[in-house]
C-alpha cells in the first residue's frame, strides 16, 4: 500500500500546479504556533534530539534582520522533512521543506528576524527520529516590523539559474513577492494583513522533486537554493508558487 509521502508526489505529478489545500493542506496550525512544542504537535512530531548530522549555517551577527541568510541540511539517510524555526519571532515556524530522493537534503534561504534569537533546524527521518541543530544569531536591527513601502511591489517572474555541479546541478532562484509579515502598520495605524508565498513546488522535467511551505518569516523577494541530483544539460527545471491570496506563478528554465 502506498505511503502518504508517495501519494503526495503522485498528486503533485498529475497537475501543472497544485495548491497546498488541494494536496496536503497548508499546515496553518503549525505556522501559527508561537513555540517549538506548539508547532510540532499539529505535525505529529515528537521532541527533537540534538545531532551533528543536522547542519545549520547562519551568521553570528547580522545587521539587517529583514534578510538573514540561513542554510539547513541533514547528512543522515531517509530525510523526509527539514524545518526551520526562529524562537523569538512572532511565530516559530518559518519554513518546511519536503525533498524527494532527487534532491540533496539541504536548502538555503533568507529569513526575517524580529530580534536576536536562537535559530533551530529540524530533520524528520523515515525511521521516525527528529534531529536538531541550533545557533544563536544576534541582530542589530529587527526585520519583522518597520514602515511599509508607499507602493508595495507586485509579484513578478522568478529569476532562476541552474549551474552544473558534481553529480547534478545547483538551482538558485529569486522570487518577486512582497512577503508581508502581518506585523507592520500603514500610515493610519492599521495592521497590514499577512501576504506571503505559502507553497513552493520544484519540478525536474515535469516531475515534482520538492515541495515546501513557508510562513511569514521568509524575507521579501525570497531566495531559494538547492541541489538536484543527476541533472544534466537540456533538463528543464521549473519552480511554482502559490500565496495566501490565491495568486500563483510558475517559471521554467533549461539547464545549459
Amino acid at each position: 500500500m502506498p505511503t502518504r509521502r508517495e501519494l503526495l508526489w503522485c498528486a503533485l505529478a498529475l497537475a501543472p500546479w497544485a495548491r497546498a489545500e488541494d494536496v496536503a493542506s497548508f499546515r496553518r496550525a503549525a505556522f501559527d504556533a508561537r513555540t517549538l512544542a506548539a508547532a510540532l504537535e499539529p505535525l505529529g512530531l515528537r521532541a527533537p534530539t540534538p545531532s551533528p548530522e543536522v547542519s545549520l549555517q547562519a551568521p553570528d551577527l547580522h545587521e539587517n534582520g529583514a534578510a538573514v541568510p540561513i542554510t539547513l541540511g541533514c547528512s543522515a539517510p531517509g530525510v523526509q522533512r527539514l524545518l526551520l524555526g526562529i524562537e523569538r519571532n512572532p511565530t516559530w515556524l518559518s519554513a518546511l521543506f519536503e525533498p524527494s530522493d532527487a534532491l540533496e537534503p539541504e536548502f538555503a534561504t533568507r529569513v526575517k528576524m524580529q530580534e536576536s534569537s536562537r535559530v533551530i533546524a529540524l530533520a524528520q527521518l523515515a525511521d521516525g527520529r527528529l534531529l536538531m541543530a541550533s545557533k544563536e544569531v544576534r541582530i542589530t536591527l529587527g526585520g519583522c516590523g518597520g514602515t511599509p513601502d508607499a507602493a508595495p511591489e507586485s509579484t513578478g517572474p522568478t529569476l532562476m539559474r541552474v549551474q552544473a555541479a558534481p553529480g547534478g546541478a545547483v538551482v538558485r532562484a529569486l522570487m518577486k513577492h512582497e512577503m508581508e509579515s502581518g506585523q507592520r502598520k500603514d500610515e493610519a495605524g492599521r495592521v497590514l494583513p499577512p501576504w506571503h508565498i505559502q507553497e513552493v513546488i520544484a519540478r525536474l522535467n515535469g516531475k515534482p522533486v520538492m515541495s515546501a511551505q513557508w510562513g511569514t518569516s521568509i524575507s521579501k523577494n525570497p531566495f531559494l537554493q538547492f541541489t538536484l541530483k543527476g541533472a544534466k544539460p537540456g533538463d528543464r527545471v521549473a519552480l511554482a508558487w502559490a500565496d495566501n491570496r490565491g495568486a500563483q506563478r510558475s517559471d521554467e528554465v533549461t539547464m545549459a
